[in-house]
């Protein structure tokens, strides 16, 4: 079985999480700066009344998927059961699910390509993660390229990864701030999201848009 980062090309859509006032638990969240901290719940969101897409990224960097996408990875009877209802604020459900995980995998390997870090929280290491990129000269100019991921994992228990066919990895993109201060608002770092093969080919064949997957590796 292969496994994949999976992302999002698309226009962002709504918001999500801190400011829709969704509810967190910081029991493993770094005291400091609150990355690590999990959803208690469902997810709150807010903007999405004319979205159609069935798979997107939101303003605050969370995935939704749309029911019809959801009921169809349960239908090929795939490990999705962290997939919660999307809520909005009122507390009513939407037609989307949170596409995310409670499985976290460990750190990735010394060996692993494509990240660059940037003002990382000195408590707990695991924000400031972004993707690393270099400048190629076009005909208009400069540009900005991001290089390909390349998650290595190393030892990691073959029970575990057939417990679900999506996870999180322990290293967050992005900041976290743990209370407003200035022009910070509360943030916490999002992990990037890992899925199956299976996931990957239910996608294909349920011909979801503006949607990228990099193999992650397993090494003993």
């Amino acid at each position: 079985m292969k496994y994949y980062i999976i992302s999002y090309s698309g226009s962002m859509k709504g918001e999500s999480g801190e400011p829709c006032k969704s509810n967190y638990t910081f029991q493993d969240a770094c005291d400091v700066c609150g990355t690590g901290a999990t959803l208690a719940g469902n997810l709150r969101v807010k903007g999405l009344s004319n979205v159609k897409n069935h798979f997107f990224e939101t303003f605050c960097y969370d995935f939704l998927i749309s029911k019809e996408l959801f009921d169809f990875l349960l239908n090929r009877e795939l490990k999705v059961e962290n997939c919660l209802n999307a809520i909005d604020t009122k507390g009513k459900s939407t037609n989307y699910f949170h596409f995310t995980s409670k499985f976290f995998l460990p750190k990735k390997s010394d060996k692993s390509t494509g990240l660059v870090i940037n003002r990382q929280c000195p408590t707990c290491l695991r924000n400031g993660f972004f993707n690393d990129s270099i400048t190629e000269e076009t005909e208009n100019g400069k540009k900005l390229i991001g290089l390909p991921l390349k998650f290595v994992y190393e030892n990691i228990d073959k029970g575990f990864l057939e417990s679900s066919d999506i996870f999180v990895t322990w290293e967050c993109f992005g900041w976290s701030n743990l209370v407003a201060e200035g022009f910070k608002a509360v943030r916490y770092a999002r992990p990037f999201v890992i899925v199956s093969e299976n996931i990957k080919n239910a996608f294909e064949d349920f011909k979801v848009k503006n949607v990228h997957f990099e193999e992650i590796y397993f090494i003993s």
